[in-house]
């Protein structure tokens, strides 16, 4: 895996039992990403990119599913040049959770975020349920940890709010990561004492800015931020690549051989005579190792699998997106194997990736499809 690229994301991976990483690219290469993603056999690789950068679509060249799953705004306070406005709510106090907070913090996050939409729910490989989940571990990872603070906001007695902040490792930027607000206590001006809470906290020791950030259409949000002393400085758009390439998720995996005489008598069917398939010398002179067998047989091998094997007899293709890596040599043997988003359902559509891999492993054929089971 290109380290610099990307990196395993141990919590989503957890969470959503699918092996995630992550990485962040200032000027996007599509060529960079994909050859990461196969090197690391990841089901679902998370990229974030300057907004309306070039080069993140390259990718459907080695036709990986690409999902636009959401645009990121960031704002900025200078805290050396703005005093945050005291509290609208006088009656509102803060401290610092404690582990006896968790269990009510977990409630007001299950209630603040069950309709919060994130990239995460851009992408149907996710459960919903489990998206809810991570912003419960997000939030209380800040209770505990090093460089970073969960506030309680409380009123009457009752939890009202809370605000899981972190810090820069230069001790110069705070940033408000996460904030909550109980629905019982919407429309009373306390999230925006959350902003002013939090930024007074950083200011008072020492930190010279203050950043947030969230998706582009959540306004509401943003409108406060700029009332409170933050302006918008940068945007990034987070895509999902769900390439499914993680062997625990196989359905179907077998040796797979294309002889010399099966890709003869597939040039004489279908009349592509081209001979780099038919004889070794012109394929040398081709810089291949050896005669190779033709793409569109990988492709027949795959409908072979799908229509008599796994899912079996009714499936058909919706569609069908492969990418040639490297040649299949003919005379050789190689591993196929087929996977299937959420496993194989009784009928309905399914999506599944398939690829053939070397004796090194490497994946020479990689394709990704919808099918139809009727």
């Amino acid at each position: 895996m290109d380290g610099d690229l990307l990196s395993p994301s141990p919590l989503d991976s957890a969470r959503f039992d699918l092996d995630v990483v992550r990485g962040k690219q200032l000027e996007p290469d599509s060529k960079a990403i994909a050859k990461a993603i196969f090197e690391n056999d990841c089901d679902l690789a998370i990229i974030r990119v300057p907004s309306a950068a070039n080069g993140i679509h390259g990718i459907s060249r080695w036709s990986l599913p690409l999902i636009h799953a959401d645009t990121l705004v960031y704002y900025t306070c200078d805290l050396r040049k703005y005093s945050p406005a005291p509290l609208r709510n006088p009656d509102l106090t803060f401290r610092k959770a404690a582990p006896g907070d968790m269990e009510a913090l977990r409630e007001l996050i299950s209630e603040t975020f069950r309709h919060y939409r994130s990239h995460y729910h851009a992408n149907p490989l996710l459960d919903p349920v489990r998206i809810l989940a991570g912003y419960q571990e997000w939030a209380e990872g800040h209770a505990l940890a090093p460089g970073r603070i969960l506030w309680i906001g409380e009123r009457n007695g009752r939890l009202a709010a809370f605000a899981a902040c972190s810090e820069s490792a230069d001790g110069l930027t705070g940033e408000g990561v996460l904030y909550g607000v109980s629905p019982r206590e919407s429309g009373g001006g306390i999230y925006g004492d959350l902003i002013r809470h939090t930024q007074a906290d950083f200011a008072a020791r020492g930190f010279s800015s203050m950043r947030v950030s969230t998706q582009v259409n959540n306004f509401a949000v943003q409108k406060v931020w700029a009332r409170e002393g933050f302006h918008l400085f940068e945007a990034w758009d987070t895509y999902h690549i769900n390439a499914l390439l993680s062997g625990k998720h196989s359905v179907y995996e077998r040796g797979l051989l294309f002889s010399k005489d099966q890709v003869g008598a597939f040039a004489a069917a279908s009349g592509d005579v081209n001979p780099i398939h038919l004889d070794d010398d012109a394929a040398k002179a081709a810089g291949f190792p050896g005669r190779i067998s033709h793409g569109v047989l990988a492709a027949a091998e795959l409908s072979r699998i799908l229509g008599t094997e796994v899912p079996g007899p009714g499936t058909i293709f919706g569609n069908l997106n492969m990418a040639f890596l490297r040649p299949i040599l003919a005379g050789k043997e190689y591993r196929a194997s087929l996977r299937i988003a959420g496993d194989v359902k009784p009928n309905g559509h399914m999506r599944a990736v398939f690829d053939i891999r070397d004796d090194e492993s490497r994946v020479c054929v990689y394709a990704n499809t919808d099918i139809l089971l009727r």
